[in-house]
């Protein structure tokens, strides 16, 4: 990190900065990396397959969920994490564990159609999270990618039928 400041960027990329650290100074950097974000206005691009350190890390931020190579969410981290619309961010967020019983108890699980993940060398054709996908529908999710759309509360969302049941709402 301290090398990669030096040249006083704008933007930074922190590629799994954190998950070969020990887990007793992960907080302690994470904790740097934001107070360097917010002191030297810096455009942070936190990768990581942790969604709890990245909903620690973007509080204040949005962040974007991937799913094999494909953006298939994003929005603030509040909203995310509070009210996740795809349902590979459900799954995600089900499956992060929790110390207090009730919550754990409160926490909406998702039943997945698969637990295999597709090959990357031979991706679902359509939106690739159709084999595994709880809402899944037929020709439409086989056939077509899912673009990023756009909703009135700043989300977007990569879902077919995601996109319907939002549009449905609005009319």
């Amino acid at each position: 990190v301290a090398r990669a400041l030096t040249v006083s960027p704008s933007f930074l990329v922190a590629d799994e900065a954190v998950s070969m650290v020990d887990v007793s100074i992960r907080i302690s950097l994470l904790n740097t990396l934001i107070k360097l974000k917010e002191k030297m206005g810096l455009a942070v691009l936190f990768i990581t397959h942790d969604l709890a350190l990245a909903k620690y890390f973007a509080w204040e931020g949005r962040i974007g969920v991937m799913y094999l190579g494909r953006l298939v969410e994003i929005n603030g981290a509040r909203d995310l994490v509070e009210n996740p619309q795809h349902p590979y961010t459900q799954a995600l967020l089900s499956a992060i564990p929790e110390a207090d019983p009730d919550v754990t108890r409160q926490k909406r699980h998702i039943q997945l159609r698969s637990m295999d993940v597709p090959s990357l060398l031979h991706l679902p054709t359509g939106c690739t999270f159709h084999p595994r996908c709880p809402l899944w529908d037929g020709d439409v999710c086989e056939k077509v990618v899912p673009e990023l759309t756009g909703f009135r509360d700043g989300s977007q969302v990569a879902c077919h039928i995601i996109a319907r049941r939002r549009e449905a709402e609005v009319k």
